[in-house]
């Protein structure tokens, strides 16, 4: 019943976010656009706002919500630690340097795109090169750590050097997050790997509660333990990999979602794995529409979900001490 409420609260909270923005619009308005989106009659002025403009924005938040939402959730299982967020293991560090270093070199959103996905994707084959044991769960941490310590270095190198009045500013703004969608081949491609690695996850998310076992009494179960957490590694670092290239690093929701919806639907994973894909898809909703209309200026996606993340995870851990757990 909770999911069913839950589904009904994202749909309406969707339609009603499409009449939100610096340029109100009423919503009998929306429904003729979006119940015959090419009829001659329309205002096309109206149909580019929430066709082309608003509507994209929604359909990326969900995904990009529900995808970081599900990581979080599954990294936070395979690594046994209530603190470990989709960017444990410096892929979004990666993925943003590949980014900045489209970007220094003048290159276009595909570009762009592929650098990040690309450089995502090393990253974790570097962390997993540097750990070699893929059992030691702590390795792989602190693999994650140096790899993400390492990248985020380079960042810094290419903002060093980079133009100050062209490629430094471009480089700062897409770093710090944003969900405006200027190509419709980018938010397919991206959202598909998304959906491809978020499936993969969700068809596994019951063999989440082994990987919560001790190693020894999962293998006893029949559980092939190592193929399975490099598996689900991979699938998040792809989800991570396709986020970070379209819409920047984005951090926080991997790490407050998982742990709302143990509140709410209890420490089984396949339950958890479940609320966090709507609830981060809700959350990631609720900030996008905030950073488009709290000004007049597009505030930051990652400065409002570490404000907003941050004040809630100090409720949850003021309302909920000693008893948030995984």
């Amino acid at each position: 019943m909770k999911y069913l409420l839950l589904l009904c609260v994202l749909a309406l909270l969707s339609f009603f976010v499409l009449g939100v923005g610096r340029y109100p619009l009423e919503y009998r308005q929306i429904l003729e656009v979006l119940l015959s989106p090419w009829a001659t009659t329309l205002d096309e002025r109206l149909r580019y706002i929430i066709l082309e403009v608003r509507l994209p924005r929604i359909v990326l938040a969900i995904f990009v919500g529900a995808s970081l939402g599900i990581c979080g959730a599954s990294f936070q299982s395979i690594f046994r630690n209530p603190l470990a967020s989709p960017d444990i293991l410096g892929v979004a560090s990666g993925a943003g340097f590949g980014a900045a270093l489209a970007i220094l070199l003048g290159l276009n959103i595909y570009f762009l795109t592929l650098f990040a996905f690309a450089f995502g994707i090393l990253t974790l084959i570097l962390v997993l090169l540097i750990v070699r044991d893929s059992n030691n769960r702590i390795m792989i941490i602190l693999g994650g750590i140096i790899i993400s310590a390492l990248f985020q270095s380079f960042i810094s190198l290419l903002k060093y050097i980079a133009d100050p009045q062209d490629a430094l500013p471009a480089m700062t703004y897409w770093l710090l997050g944003s969900l405006n969608v200027s190509d419709f081949h980018q938010l397919i491609f991206c959202c598909l790997g998304m959906l491809f690695g978020g499936i993969i996850i969700f068809v596994y998310r019951w063999k989440h509660n082994l990987l919560m076992l001790d190693d020894n009494e999962a293998k006893s179960l029949g559980l092939n333990i190592r193929s399975l957490r490099i598996g689900l590694i991979f699938a998040s670092t792809l989800m991570v990999s396709c986020v970070v290239s379209i819409c920047g690093i984005i951090g926080w929701v991997g790490l407050i979602i998982p742990h709302i919806a143990r509140m709410i639907g209890g420490s089984n994973m396949s339950s958890v794995m479940s609320l966090s894909l709507v609830l981060g898809a809700i959350f990631m909703l609720v900030i996008d529409t905030l950073s488009r209309s709290l000004s007049s200026e597009e505030i930051p996606i990652s400065i409002l979900s570490a404000v907003i993340g941050a004040l809630f995870f100090i409720v949850i851990l003021y309302r909920f001490k000693g008893v948030m757990k995984l």
